[in-house]
């Protein structure tokens, strides 16, 4: 029942990713045959170059300095690719450096494949080491394909997917946040409701991530999705507990409350003119000062959306460009040195990344045989960010390659000449983008379509023959490379996963130690705040997959550290916000050295910390929650 099922439900399918291809093999198809005819055969692997740039960015938002990137870094590529082909050392040298670059400008575990499109361009472009005068061809090649790639995207992006507008996206938060907060005083709301919060959290989340640079750019874009992002999250926060939620409905003011909170996100959304945000601002500051609700979840909520929307009315509801004036080096260095320990994602992944491509490139440089070329290629696309991705390519690739040479075997015959090559490959090349990348039937196209073009240079069977042996060599180096070169297993990543958690916590703290003596640029705690939550959010995906009982004390533990950091984000909206008194400035900067030099790693000794030195106020009860919260860690934490 189930293959017929399946047979049943093909034709849908099918027609559905031609569909979703199609813009893709039009790019493609239109590449081959305009480099076929002005620059010939030999340089048809740019046409693949520029084709997953495409796909890669098609249905993004890109920018005009996306566009210059996008035409100029696969060029610089191309240059860099020759030199790696004049001798090897140079291969060596720049097959470690050119990878571990990419992926640290590009990639995170959060966007682990990032790299992906530019890496292809560089690895694929040294694939068949070109003459000097052929050189010359091939970068006037890869100009005319980059070239085109800029006009293909803005027509795609006019003609079938306009990409979400940065403000728009904002302005429609506001209007759906003030809505979700005025069913949330009705009814309480349910299940959906609480759903679409978090997860347009993690949205706003994604995108201020999204928005990093390789330097610390003052960018004030990001900083508002931060911002939108912690206006969705105090409102999950405000849900995630049933017992926290239950009290919060049971206060008399609840409904008042959230009615009031709806109008003035309602407001916020309204306000054109700086006047109006004047008057917003002055009516949220009378409120933060009447402190008439008690202690509880709703009050914690109530202030920490009255806190950020403060924020937003002292800023005007405009991007700006990042700038190099106010560069925090300290920040950029901090960050940078957290990149380059042997724990980072980046930097287990792109040195597994550069050991294979050095020694994949550099065999292929010095053995003169058939096609060696094919080694660095399966190796290249074999190695993947998760080494559980990686161990799936190493099965389903192999299948998918035996089936396609047993398709060219086969069909290859009856193929009417050198017309009926080209109309076959195109026709598996079409084929491949309809297919999931990492299937096993992805290869089989990816592999007829090779195999057919390969023929012209050598004969059918041999060329088979090779295709099945670098693939074999492969799939060996790429097995010894994940298993004893810094594996990212994905347990593993989980526990770093918790020990980030921790540390993110401590680094606040230290900033917010910072802000109590000199101005810190908010964008930095935007980052902080964002990395937390990408982290918590994939660290609860895992969670999600183990059983109940192993799942239990983790996903406590977690819930109670992201109630320690939403009581460490309203303490740094006091801070911003200028509401302690000088006597509290100089008792939390001591406070805060004690907590952050305590929580990377756990140490008990947090839990003997006590706010009673801090004044009765605002800033003790946040101090007092958040040191409870850490007492009840102690009891729930596991073995990380």
């Amino acid at each position: 029942m189930a293959v017929l099922s399946t047979l049943q439900s093909f034709p849908s399918l099918f027609r559905s990713r031609l569909k979703e291809a199609l813009p893709t093999i039009l790019f493609y198809v239109a590449q081959f045959v305009l480099v076929s005819l002005l620059f010939g055969q030999r340089y048809i692997i740019v046409v693949t170059c520029s084709t997953t740039l495409f796909q890669i960015r098609r249905k993004v938002h890109n920018t005009l300095s996306d566009y210059v990137r996008l035409f100029l870094v696969p060029l610089l590529l191309c240059l860099l690719a020759y030199a790696a082909t004049r001798n090897v050392w140079l291969c060596v040298a720049l097959n470690l450096a050119v990878p571990v670059f990419l992926v640290f400008w590009r990639s995170s575990q959060f966007a682990p494949k990032g790299y992906l499109g530019f890496a292809m361009t560089f690895v694929f472009l040294e694939l068949r080491p070109p003459t000097p005068e052929e050189f010359r061809t091939q970068f006037l090649t890869a100009v005319f394909c980059f070239a085109l790639l800029i006009p293909a995207l803005v027509l795609y992006d006019r003609l079938l997917h306009r990409a979400p507008d940065p403000a728009r996206q904002i302005d429609n938060a506001l209007v759906r946040l003030s809505q979700l907060l005025r069913q949330l005083g009705e009814d309480g709301g349910d299940s959906s409701v609480r759903q679409e919060l978090y997860d347009t959290a993690q949205r706003f989340h994604r995108l201020g991530y999204d928005r990093r640079h390789l330097f610390h750019l003052p960018d004030r874009q990001k900083r508002y999705y931060h911002l939108f992002a912690l206006l969705f999250q105090r409102a999950a926060y405000l849900v995630s507990d049933e017992g926290a939620w239950r009290e919060a409905r049971e206060t008399p003011a609840f409904p008042e409350v959230m009615d009031k909170l709806s109008s003035l996100v309602r407001r916020l959304h309204e306000a054109r003119h700086p006047a109006e945000l004047v008057d917003l601002e002055k009516e949220i500051q009378h409120l933060l000062e009447r402190n008439v609700l008690p202690q509880g979840r709703l009050r914690i909520f109530a202030r920490s959306v009255l806190h950020m929307l403060l924020l937003l009315c002292r800023e005007p509801l405009a991007p700006s460009r990042p700038s190099f004036r106010t560069h925090a080096w300290r920040d950029w260095w901090m960050d940078f040195r957290q990149r380059l320990s042997p724990g980072s994602f980046e930097f287990r992944f792109a040195l597994r990344l550069a050991v294979v491509l050095t020694v994949s490139c550099t065999i292929s440089f010095l053995w003169d045989f058939e096609h060696t070329y094919w080694f660095p290629l399966h190796a290249f696309l074999l190695l993947q960010p998760s080494y559980e991705e990686s161990a799936h390519r190493m099965v389903t690739r192999p299948i998918g390659t035996a089936i396609g040479c047993v398709v060219v075997h086969l069909v290859y015959p009856l193929l009417p000449g050198l017309p009926g090559i080209f109309v076959f490959s195109l026709a598996m090349i079409a084929l491949m983008y309809c297919c999931t990348p990492g299937s096993w039937v992805h290869p089989i196209f990816s592999t007829s379509f090779a195999l057919t073009m390969a023929t012209l240079t050598v004969e059918k069977g041999e060329a088979i023959q090779l295709r099945l042996f670098y693939l074999g060599m492969a799939v060996v180096l790429v097995l010894l490379v994940n298993r004893f070169l810094l594996p990212s297993r994905k347990d593993l990543q989980f526990r770093r996963n918790l020990r980030s958690l921790f540390y993110l916590q401590s680094v606040y703290w230290g900033v917010v130690q910072r802000s109590l003596r000199d101005p810190v640029d908010p964008a930095l705690f935007s980052e902080l705040l964002s990395q937390f939550h990408m982290v918590y959010h994939e660290a609860s995906a895992y969670i999600a997959q183990l059983p109940p009982e192993a799942g239990a004390p983790y996903h406590t533990m977690q819930l109670t550290l992201w109630n320690m950091f939403s009581e460490l984000e309203q303490v740094e909206c006091l801070v911003q916000t200028g509401s302690l008194t000088p006597e509290e400035y100089s008792l939390l900067e001591e406070l805060a050295n004690q907590i952050r030099s305590r929580l990377s790693p756990p140490q008990v000794s947090l839990a003997a910390l006590s706010e009673a030195g801090l004044p009765q106020g605002e800033l003790r009860g946040m101090v007092e929650r958040y040191l409870q919260n850490a007492r009840l860690l102690f009891t729930c934490l596991p073995k990380l």
